[in-house]
């Protein structure tokens, strides 16, 4: 049958194939014995013929290809089987071709089709045997072969010739083979023997070995799950079916210290391949070197690294106490290994060098030396899953009951000391400090534990939900895989994307399904899903899987799909290394890893910047003999802590907190401990480092040329010449050029000079006409030259016969402020700078303090026009007399300024000024009556015993003034209930919209300023818009709109036109200013009515008073129409968190079927309604 059961294939004694459908529907018959290869026959492609090449050392001989042909191996007992791939589209045929005796006959296999039809025939090989198995995954064809004396098994393509191989142990006689669903092991099996194979980097490994005491009958995997292996025995005793589950296990020492050496080994039939990784690695099927046992090896152990309760002097006591040793089990004795000196050997040839030396290729590394075998007195044949605790061997049994049991080395002998019986099998056994972790096969945990001489079984909390492989024993509980990529700690859940896992000493490593490599502190591992979200990852290649972590080090093996090593240094590991050398002060290694792992510097000091600065001397002894790497440590410095920021995920906790300064205080720091472990006369030992620090402090470059000038007054030329090198390189050599030319020692610039490739037909020209002017000028020109214009002001100004260039300079570059310190307050200078600072700031109408130099400049005619320019009247009232002006003029200066100050609404000052400067109270009475101060008017008139103004002046005022007033009260309290009732009307109107269709009229909850981020088809929120605003710029675009823009958005934004699509807020914006100007009309009304009281105009005023109450009372009852409260507080989102009451969280749950206006999308003041402060006392009671 087809591996879809749907079609059934039959071979005739004829040796005809003949395939059908279940319903046994004939499909096609074909012929085994024919001539025809089949459909995938090879093409020619016209390169010639074998005859008619150059065949080199091999002669004409080779030109003839000897084909030898095939036999029927003796045992063959000649019958067809048949190998379906596993997508059920071709099959195999193994067959033997009839023949007479003596010859013809031979075994050869044929490919077909689904349909029937023959596509390829198998080349001729001698020794073909009749086991078949076709590699579900459909690349390879199984079988075996025997010949020359060599028992192998082939692997032969689809289209006929063979692709690869591997031979099999002397005396087993092949009965079967079989692939496992998954297509990853191969089962091969005789009558006693069943061997399972796998293939890593192309080489094929023997991993397990069972043999049994009867007959092995057809075994078959499981067509669900690859790691379940069933077969038929039969014995002496009856016939019984034996299940046998298996699960990758990879074999790694499991010390958490510095010592260990991080041993891997993989079983290959007899022989163990070692491997240390702290020390090297070798890519597979190669290894550091080799452990031979000379019978199939069933598991290596190594010992439980961490403390133990037991403890003794036994072999594997004392070998277990090295996390580095190992146990090779085999069946019938266990074999202890331990990590040997130089030139030990341990009396015997069981370990081989491979990759760690021979063949010319020679790497030091640690190798295993036997130190022990232990025999059982009963095999080991059926045990399984044992563990290494101490002086203990925890083993599981499945016949005749489930048990577990523990072995103790007595001498030479390894006797069991211990059996207890279980309920359930045991699936997996895991090394603990009491004893081990046993999991069951319904996944329940176990502890056993081993206490002197007694071993017992304790029930635990933890279940696991489905098998898991690995199981992990940590001191934050047990750690668990299940096959569904599913991590567990006891009982709960940390991730389900995993695909493998190692512990390192600091971090949970972790592989995921989308190709990364996951690094989880195990301070943290019992925390909140979001810590292992946000914990160190990296990319890794796809279908990467941990080999191991090597503790106390970054080092990280992976092992790819196709079986080759990689090793990666994750950040987390190096941090955590680099953070452990700095706390041991070893600054130096510190430094090298840092530098090799590509770190930022930075690190060395932000892990602790307090230890650092105290354990400064220390880091410079260590770093100071190679200056190029204080060099470089230098120039990474940043004024950043890159713990907080760059490597926040390893220090958890850590606030951002800003550095000002960390540069300059550490560059001062190394530089005191450089200049003080120099013995050196001009410590030249140190001089580059110092030089460097004084670079990074501030660009303290004039410092460092000047040391660099008196080093090579000393003669040390040498030096001078490096250490202008070093500058050079780490500063850019033109701005080093300006800085010398700063200094105006023209020595030390033509030294930097030199050292560049500026060319001296330039710069000597250059420089000697700098040479020929007199000093300050020669220091002037060169800060000018620099753009030091502070400086060359300072410089200038000092030579008396160049106040001309002087004055231009602080023209051009605007320094008025320094130059006022420079000259004495009464020089011409000194005024002449005024004069022009002056005429700057009347340009930028800065009229007041143009005012004030003009002054100081002399020049009061031009400070009155400024201080009348600025409305300061007193001011210019004062520099006019000051400056002797006439009469006139006076008078006309002061009728100009009451005019502007009325006009700029500062009546008040303008009728002073007509009262006391212009010697006219009527006309100032006539100021303040326009100005509408209508208490101070009547005041000044009664005063001055003028009745007669009151009639003449105020009255008329007071009366339209009144008219102008109650015209107001009557615009605004219609203008208010239009507004109102328009506003009712959208809402009801968008209300009966949103309720007929919920998607034609919703509020648009997004934030309208941050429209651009989304598209025109995007749905925020469930909400939809009537249209797009995809216009509106977000808050942090790069571009700015012109306050003109700016205001055009704002009143499209709040239009009250009618069907505008904002109209309703454009209407509460426009109640909010028309109601924001009520409390200044009725603080008017209230002045003007008593005014008029005073007087005896009593019409019309309660008309008024009662005008205007009526509008206060209109404006009190449309706030809360326009503002509704369950409405005014919302910005766009749902109140939740511990702020919000039970009313808001339910509130904020459920559906909103009303229409509520977007007041979110206005200003902050707009949102909520103006506040009026209440006046009892506004209105007089008896009108």
């Amino acid at each position: 049958m087809s591996p879809d059961l749907e079609i059934i294939t039959l071979v005739t004694s004829e040796l005809v194939v003949i395939t059908m459908t279940r319903d046994y529907v004939p499909v096609k018959e074909t012929r085994l014995l024919q001539d025809q290869f089949g459909e995938g026959e090879f093409v020619n492609v016209g390169w010639g013929k074998k005859e008619t090449q150059f065949h080199g050392k091999a002669g004409k001989d080779s030109r003839v290809v000897k084909v030898e042909p095939g036999t029927v191996v003796s045992g063959d007992d000649s019958k067809v089987r048949i190998s379906w791939r596993g997508d059920g589209q071709m099959f195999c045929v193994s067959y033997v071709t009839p023949g007479g005796e003596g010859g013809d006959a031979r075994r050869m296999l044929r490919v077909l089709d689904r349909s029937g039809a023959l596509y390829s025939t198998s080349e001729e090989c001698v020794g073909l045997e009749w086991s078949l198995a076709w590699r579900p995954s459909g690349s390879l064809i199984a079988t075996t072969i025997s010949r020359h004396g060599k028992h192998t098994v082939a692997f032969f393509e689809k289209n006929g010739l063979q692709h690869g191989e591997f031979v099999l142990s002397e005396g087993l006689v092949v009965m079967g083979l079989a692939w496992s669903c998954d297509s990853e092991v191969l089962a091969v099996w005789g009558e006693r023997v069943l061997q399972l194979w796998t293939r890593g980097n192309y080489h094929w490994y023997c991993k397990q070995e069972l043999r049994v005491e009867g007959v092995l009958v057809q075994p078959a995997w499981s067509g669900e799950d690859p790691t379940v292996l069933r077969f038929l025995l039969r014995g002496e005793g009856g016939e019984e079916v034996r299940t046998v589950r298996l699960d990758w296990v990879t074999a790694v020492s499991m010390g958490l210290e510095s010592t260990d050496l991080s041993m891997c080994g993989v079983v290959d039939g007899d022989k163990v391949m070692v491997t240390p990784f702290r020390e090297l690695v070798v890519p597979p099927p190669s290894s550091a070197f080799e452990v031979h046992v000379k019978s199939q090896v069933q598991q290596v152990i190594f010992p439980w690294a961490g403390e133990v309760t037991r403890e003794g002097d036994s072999l594997l006591d004392l070998a277990g106490k090295k996390s580095n040793s190992m146990i090779a089990v085999t069946r019938d004795k266990v074999i202890v290994f331990s990590v040997g000196v130089e030139g030990e050997t341990g009396g015997d040839d069981l370990v081989k060098i491979t990759g760690a030396g021979g063949n010319g290729f020679v790497v030091k590394s640690s190798k295993y030396v036997c130190v022990g075998q232990l025999v059982p007195d009963i095999g080991l044949g059926l045990v399984s899953n044992l563990v290494w605790v101490g002086g203990s061997l925890v083993g599981s049994v499945a016949t005749p009951g489930p048990a577990l049991v523990v072995y103790q080395g007595r001498g030479d002998k390894l006797e069991l000391v211990h059996t207890v019986q279980c309920d359930q099998h045991v699936y997996l056994l895991s090394p603990c400090p009491s004893g081990a972790v046993v999991q069951l096969v319904d996944g329940s945990v176990l502890n056993l534990v081993l206490e002197g001489d007694q071993a017992s079984l304790q029930p635990s909390d933890v279940q696991f939900p489905a098998l898991c492989s690995p199981v992990i024993w940590t001191v934050h509980g047990v750690l668990g895989l299940t096959t569904r990529y599913r991590l567990y700690l006891d009982n709960k859940e940390l991730a389900s994307n995993i695909t493998s896992l190692a512990l390192h000493s600091h971090f949970l490593l972790a592989t995921t399904l989308d190709h990364r490599l996951v690094s989880l502190p195990l301070s943290e591992l019992t925390t909140t899903a979001t810590t292992w979200a946000s914990a160190s990852t990296r990319r890794v290649e796809r279908g990467s899987r941990l080999v191991c972590a090597v503790p106390r080090h970054s080092k990280t093996v992976l092992q790819m799909p196709r079986g080759n090593l990689e090793v990666i240094q994750p950040r987390s590991l190096a941090i955590i290394m680099v953070a452990d050398l700095l706390e041991e002060r070893k600054y130096h290694d510190a430094f090298l890893l840092a530098r090799r792992q590509r770190m930022n510097l930075n690190l060395l000091v932000d892990h602790n910047i307090a230890d650092f600065m105290t354990q400064c001397d220390k880091f410079v002894a260590q770093i100071s003999p190679n200056s190029d790497h204080l060099n470089i440590f230098l120039a990474d410095l940043l004024e950043e802590d890159v713990c907080s920021t760059m490597y926040s995920s390893q220090y958890p906790g850590r606030k951002v907190s800003p550095l000002s300064g960390k540069v300059s205080n550490v560059c001062a720091r190394v530089r005191e401990e450089l200049i003080m472990q120099d013995s050196t006369e001009h410590k030249v030992d140190n001089l580059l480092p110092i030089l460097g620090t004084l670079v990074r402090d501030g660009g303290k470059l004039e410092e460092a040329l000047v040391k660099i000038k008196n080093i090579q007054e000393a003669g040390l030329k040498s030096l001078v010449d490096s250490a202008l090198r070093f500058l050079t390189y780490m500063v850019d050599v033109n701005a080093l050029f300006n800085v010398a030319l700063g200094t105006y020692n023209f020595e030390l610039v033509i030294m930097v000079a030199e050292k560049s490739q500026k060319d001296p037909k330039e710069y000597l020209p250059f420089l000697n006409n700098f040479k020929q002017m007199e000093e300050n000028l020669m220091k002037y020109s060169i800060d000018k030259h620099l753009k030091r214009y502070e400086s060359a002001l300072v410089n200038i100004a000092k030579c008396h016969d160049q106040f001309d260039v002087c004055i231009e300079l602080v023209k051009e570059f605007k320094l008025f402020k320094p130059a006022l310190d420079l000259f004495p307050v009464a020089s011409d200078n000194y005024k002449q700078v005024c004069q022009s600072y002056a005429a700057y700031l009347e340009t930028k109408r800065y009229h007041e303090e143009a005012s004030l130099l003009y002054e100081r400049a002399g020049s009061l005619d031009l400070a009155v026009a400024q201080a009348d320019l600025a409305l300061t009247w007193q001011r210019a009232g004062y520099l006019a007399r000051k400056g002797k002006w006439s009469a006139d003029r006076l008078v006309e200066l002061y009728r100009n300024m009451a005019s502007k100050l009325e006009t700029s609404g500062r009546g008040a000052e303008a009728a002073l000024l007509w009262r006391e400067w212009l010697q006219d109270p009527e006309e100032a009475v006539a100021v303040l009556a326009r100005s509408h101060q209508w208490q101070e008017v009547l005041r000044q008139a009664r005063d001055g015993n003028r009745e007669d103004l009151v009639e003449t002046h105020i009255r008329p005022a007071m009366v339209e003034r009144r008219e102008v007033l109650a015209a107001s009260v009557i615009r605004i309290r219609k203008e208010l209930a239009d507004y109102i009732d328009r506003l009712v009307l959208v809402r009801k109107t968008r209300n009966l919209s949103m309720q007929d269709d919920g998607h034609d009229m919703v509020e648009d909850e997004r934030n309208v300023e941050d429209a651009d981020m989304f598209s025109d088809t995007t749905s925020v929120g469930g909400a939809s818009t009537v249209k797009s605003r995809s216009t509106l710029q977000t808050r942090n675009t790069s571009r700015s709109k012109s306050s003109k823009n700016r205001r055009k958005a704002d009143r499209k934004l709040y239009s009250t036109k009618e069907g505008s699509m904002y109209e309703d807020i454009g209407i509460m914006a426009a109640v909010h200013e028309l109601v924001s100007g009520v409390p200044a009309v009725r603080d008017e009304i209230s002045q003007l009515v008593r005014g008029l009281c005073e007087i005896g105009v009593q019409h019309e005023l309660g008309i008024l008073q009662d005008n205007m109450q009526e509008l206060l009372d209109k404006v009190e009852g449309a706030l809360s129409v326009v503002w509704v409260p369950d409405v005014a507080g919302v910005e766009g989102a749902d109140k939740f968190g511990p702020e919000a009451t039970v009313e808001d969280i339910v509130r904020g749950g459920m559906v909103k079927t009303d229409y509520v206006s977007p007041v979110h999308l206005l200003p902050a003041n707009l949102r909520y309604p103006p506040q009026i402060k209440k006046d009892l006392y506004w209105k007089l009671q008896f009108l």
